[in-house]
Order: C-alpha cells, then sequence, then structure tokens
C-alpha cells in the first residue's frame, strides 16, 4: 500500500473512533434531557468525517466508498445538530 494513504486511513480510523465514541454518549444525554450537551458532543463527533476528509486536499484521492462513508455520517449529524437545536 502506498506510504501516504496508509497514514491518511490510520488517521481517518482514528477520527472515526473519536466520532463514535462521541455519538455513543447521546442517547445518554437525550434521556437525561442535557440539549446542550448533546449538541457540544454531536458537534465533536462531526470533526471525525470532516478531519478524515481533509487529510486528502492533495493527491492521492480518497477511495470514493470513504467519501460516501464521510458524507452519510456527516448528514446524520447535522440532523442530529438540528434537532437538539429545536430542543
Amino acid at each position: 500500500m502506498n506510504p501516504t494513504l496508509e497514514t491518511r486511513y490510520s488517521s481517518c480510523l482514528e477520527n472515526y473512533n473519536d466520532a463514535v465514541d462521541e455519538l455513543g454518549g447521546l442517547p445518554g444525554l437525550l434521556k437525561s434531557k442535557d440539549y446542550s450537551g448533546l449538541n457540544i458532543h454531536a458537534s465533536a463527533a462531526s470533526d471525525g468525517p470532516s478531519t478524515c476528509d481533509d487529510n486528502f486536499t492533495s493527491p492521492p484521492a480518497e477511495a470514493p466508498q470513504l467519501k460516501a462513508a464521510s458524507d452519510k455520517l456527516q448528514g446524520l449529524i447535522s440532523v442530529i445538530l438540528v434537532i437538539s437545536n429545536l430542543l
């Protein structure tokens, strides 16, 4: 594997693990009606896919499957943020 891609994918794995950790706490925050905390942690989760995408601003390009997954996660987090702002 290309060493540059290996480094980028490793960084993305760390970014996504951090995002999953942040998202994992959201049900408890929602249940306790901590809407501010919900917003804060959802915002923090959005950093993961965004940072991963930023790793690919120069060649080699991001794999289409990774970009699609990143876009899907960012969309989900955006929905969570909209809802948390309405609560």
